[in-house]
């Protein structure tokens, strides 16, 4: 069964780290948002080493997550707070999506690799904001069909082979 929400916002930073800041739309190449960070063929967090594929061109995190995170800890998280690309409601809080599922938002597709780990980068809202989002911080993505995403697309989730 498909499921569909809609993108709230999307968003970039050609920084590393938090926050990825709204725009009013996102070109999406081959390897990840035009201009993102995160974007490329390879890993730019693996410094040592043979270069590794890149497997978060994208993350997608859920508007609800961010209402309930928001709600609990009396703070004001926003779209992009959380270092992701593309903010999502109506699809709840992306935790039973597994690597193969596809995200359709617009006419982008993009691949579920891994639920996204939150990391002690976003502590910087709130000391405990790493363990509340744990298994809610959403997903990471790579490209299977590029395009453009602006906020007010139709987003919806295919499972795969379930």
């Amino acid at each position: 069964m498909e499921r569909q929400g809609r993108v709230v916002a999307v968003c970039s930073s050609p920084q590393g780290g938090v926050p990825k800041y709204r725009r009013l739309e996102i070109v999406v190449g081959p390897d990840g948002v035009i201009g993102d960070y995160h974007a490329g063929p390879y890993n730019r967090h693996k410094k040592r080493g043979e270069p590794e594929p890149n497997t978060r061109q994208l993350t997608i995190v859920a508007q609800e997550v961010l209402d309930d995170v928001n709600e609990e800890l009396g703070i004001r998280l926003e779209p992009g707070f959380l270092g992701e690309n593309l903010t999502v409601v109506g699809l709840g809080d992306l935790s039973d999506l597994e690597p193969g599922d596809l995200l359709i938002a617009g006419t982008v597709v993009l691949e579920v690799t891994a639920q996204n780990k939150p990391c002690s980068t976003v502590a910087v809202y709130h000391s405990q904001l790493v363990k509340l989002l744990h298994g809610r911080r959403g997903v990471c993505a790579i490209v299977r069909q590029p395009g453009v995403i602006r906020p007010g697309d139709r987003v919806s989730v295919q499972r795969r082979g379930r």
